[in-house]
């Protein structure tokens, strides 16, 4: 185990923290750490993990021994501590419990290998597609015509491949909110036909990797791939900066390893990176859930054969619902 001294008495203060649950911001408690936000989930066990861990600029993520031992003398700590390491760091680098997560990378170098090499000949029909019907795509200011243009897409269906669409409907200022996080080190790409905006695409930096945020286009220009085109250039700024890797959350969700949106990104250049998600407990309740698998949410307990027939009919139910309306 890495070991480091707490050379000075650790700040912990009980705060709420504005999270964003099925497409709703939301209040939750949390604990401040110095400069580190944990939020915590309350259940059987309260889980707490860095807020935004993901979004965070790798030079600013806690030392997670360090923040450990701050939490441990905490009076209001979480019973389990659920961190995972960032890409392109791989290797477990702590001795504690963990078991492998997983995210979905384009290994950069330039925008003619992403296309001539990485992806599938399908997707460089695709991206030829785009620009033979009239998909041009620019960076854009995040400003009142770039959100507008959002809620348009948005605001074209409540369902999205079979699923409710946490994002239509939403006000003004409540797009401005959570489309705008990380503004200073991001990038805002949108895919025109004429002057209709009909895909965006949201990019956020870091040092050697840069993480795909949104990628939403209007399903009645489905035909015109602005997504694919969306992608293009995403990589090709990737490669002007010299980033190595472009990230895109998660490669497989829970146990559905051939997901339409897996397949989407398997075609489109994306490997599977698995990570190490460490569980820390810090109280006994926590050693006790570790020990007997509830560290783990139900979905994740659940075999796949259990959770398929019932994610079919949930799609099937929303999409004649909607369609009704």
């Amino acid at each position: 185990m890495i070991e480091s001294a707490i050379q000075q008495p650790p700040r912990v203060s009980l705060t709420t923290q504005r999270v964003s649950i099925k497409g709703r911001l939301r209040d939750v408690t949390a604990l401040r750490v110095d400069d580190v936000v944990v939020t915590l989930r309350e259940g059987i066990i309260t889980v707490g993990t860095v807020f935004d861990a993901y979004w965070l600029q790798r030079t600013t993520l806690p030392d997670l021994p360090r923040l450990i031992e701050q939490l441990r003398i905490a009076e209001a700590r979480p019973d389990l501590l659920i961190h995972t390491q960032r890409v392109p760091d791989t290797t477990p680098r702590f001795d504690y419990f963990f078991d492998w997560d997983n995210v979905a990378a384009v290994p950069i170098s330039t925008h003619e290998h992403w296309m001539q090499r990485q992806i599938s000949a399908a997707s460089r029909r695709n991206v030829r597609m785009s620009e033979k019907k009239g998909v041009v795509v620019q960076a854009r200011a995040f400003d009142e015509q770039y959100i507008r243009g959002i809620m348009a897409i948005a605001n074209e269906s409540p369902v999205r491949a079979g699923r409710r669409y946490w994002h239509y409907g939403k006000d003004f200022a409540t797009v401005e909110a959570e489309q705008g996080t990380y503004r200073d080190r991001s990038t805002f790409l949108g895919a025109y036909v004429g002057d209709e905006q009909v895909g965006y695409l949201k990019l956020v930096w870091d040092a050697d990797t840069a993480a795909i945020m949104q990628i939403v286009s209007k399903m009645g220009h489905r035909d015109r791939r602005p997504n694919n085109a969306l992608l293009s250039e995403a990589v090709r700024l990737c490669a002007q900066r010299g980033v190595r890797h472009l990230l895109y959350e998660r490669f497989v969700y829970g146990k559905k390893d051939d997901s339409s949106l897996t397949r989407f990104k398997r075609e489109n250049g994306f490997v599977r990176m698995d990570v190490p998600r460490y569980y820390v407990p810090l109280t006994v309740k926590g050693r006790l859930a570790l020990r007997i698998g509830l560290h783990k949410s139900v979905k994740e307990r659940l075999p796949q054969w259990a959770t398929a027939p019932l994610i079919a009919f949930r799609d099937r139910w929303l999409t004649r619902r909607f369609a009704q309306k």
